[in-house]
């Protein structure tokens, strides 16, 4: 309540209850000087989160705020938006990862993204916002052109929501990093995305780990690079994709992509064919060659392990001194 010079609290995991939430809702009410509050990993629940809902009210220097983990549901996710919204200061970074919100919630977080005119990342991996919650999160972001962190891994969204995302990406120059894991978008919305990113947006990072993309969404996600020049990190891991898959990427790697770097092909079953269609990407494109190539947990041998070994050292000879890093 009284400190002057305090600018950061960080209170994770520490079993804070309603009746925690209470002290600190009184001192938050009363500090100027703190800018980041974490208080993730407890159980604040929705009164918790009723209280603090109160302060932030009040509260004019927060800008972090971090509640993943505390089971704030949509009723407890409602009042801190609503909270938000008259908030007096300029929050720029929203965390409410895994806390079982779905479409209420959603509705609430919707309606202060649109209105926000500060926030430049918007948490909310783990929930439960399917779809229909997906959807309103991106109409939201339609009108907001601030947000350039996104994350939406887990939340159930398929082929639908995905689409939408796709939609959002067609005009949207502001979303730079996008998290999109754990998601069930398949084949479907694997292609949406891709078709969008052909030639749309701005994004760098796109992480889709876990989407059940298979070898159908591969093909065209392997396409989409043949286009793109923005992406720098693509995740793709565990998306059961195999040799067919790493043959798709081969064949967009041998074409020249100044902006790709970071390529992650881990945990796809992928085997010694699709280990030597990769290697003679390398070879072919020594000049654009990716910085980091993650091949973790697939299928691929000594034979297979031998051949990306030997085509690094012709990317590091041909490519001017250019080094490219294998991950097994």
């Amino acid at each position: 309540k009284k400190n002057s010079t305090l600018t950061i609290l960080e209170l994770n995991n520490n079993v804070i209850d309603y009746d925690g939430c209470v002290a600190i809702a009184e001192a938050l009410v009363e500090n100027t000087t703190l800018s980041t509050f974490n208080m993730s990993g407890n159980y604040a629940g929705g009164l918790g989160a009723n209280v603090l809902a109160k302060a932030l009210e009040r509260n004019a220097g927060i800008v972090e705020l971090r509640l993943s983990g505390n089971d704030l549901g949509n009723e407890g996710t409602k009042a801190l938006a609503e909270a938000l919204e008259v908030h007096q200061g300029n929050l720029t970074s929203l965390d409410l990862g895994n806390n079982g919100i779905g479409l209420e919630g959603a509705r609430a977080i919707a309606s202060y993204v649109e209105k926000c005119s500060s926030l430049t990342s918007l948490n909310l991996y783990m929930n439960d916002l399917g779809d229909e919650g997906c959807k309103l999160i991106v109409q939201a972001l339609k009108t907001n052109k601030t947000v350039t962190s996104l994350d939406l891994g887990g939340n159930n969204i398929g082929p639908k929501g995905m689409a939408a995302i796709a939609d959002l990406l067609k005009d949207n120059d502001t979303i730079v990093t996008l998290e999109l894991g754990y998601n069930p978008a398949g084949p479907e919305g694997s292609k949406a995305l891709a078709e969008a990113l052909k030639f749309h947006g701005k994004v760098e990072t796109l992480k889709m780990g876990w989407c059940k993309v298979g070898v159908e969404g591969a093909v065209p996600l392997a396409d989409m690079l043949r286009y793109n020049n923005t992406i720098s990190t693509l995740d793709l891991r565990g998306n059961n994709m195999g040799d067919d898959g790493a043959r798709a990427f081969a064949q967009s790697l041998k074409v020249v992509n100044e902006a790709l770097n970071n390529l992650d092909l881990g945990y796809n079953e992928i085997k010694d064919e699709g280990a030597f269609a990769l290697a003679q990407a390398l070879k072919a494109n020594a000049e654009g060659a990716v910085a980091l190539l993650s091949l973790s947990s697939n299928y691929i041998t000594k034979l297979g392990a031998v051949a990306l070994t030997e085509a690094v050292d012709i990317v590091h000879e041909l490519g001017s001194g250019k080094d490219t890093t294998i991950v097994f």
